[in-house]
């Protein structure tokens, strides 16, 4: 569930930090970074757990790079561990089926 305004849908930021958007009124925003240059559009998106996301298009200078870095990493995808970085460390992978599984087993014994 996404909806998108252009730049000539008259939404606006307001001087308080808020997001005017048409046929809504003004939306509180809770922003993660100032947003570099003046936003081209907005899209709003709504997230299965309820919660509502704005994203910006902004233009940059195509001369701006991100400066240079030596560090280099591999990473090894896995079945024992989710990823084992090229250093050595090891990232666990999420039990996301033996909680619910866990979970289930409780809940279907209390029902029974």
């Amino acid at each position: 569930q996404a909806l998108r305004f252009t730049a000539n849908a008259r939404w606006r930021i307001t001087a308080g930090g808020d997001l005017s958007l048409p046929k809504i009124g003004d939306v509180r925003v809770t922003w993660s970074r100032a947003l570099p240059s003046v936003p081209s559009s907005v899209t709003v998106v709504k997230d299965a757990a309820g919660r509502y996301f704005a994203s910006f298009v902004v233009g940059t200078d195509p001369d701006e790079t991100l400066p240079e870095t030596d560090a280099v990493a591999g990473i090894d995808l896995g079945l024992t561990h989710f990823a084992v970085l090229s250093d050595g460390t090891k990232i666990d992978s999420p039990r996301f089926l033996r909680r619910a599984e866990k979970k289930l087993k409780r809940e279907q014994r209390r029902l029974s």
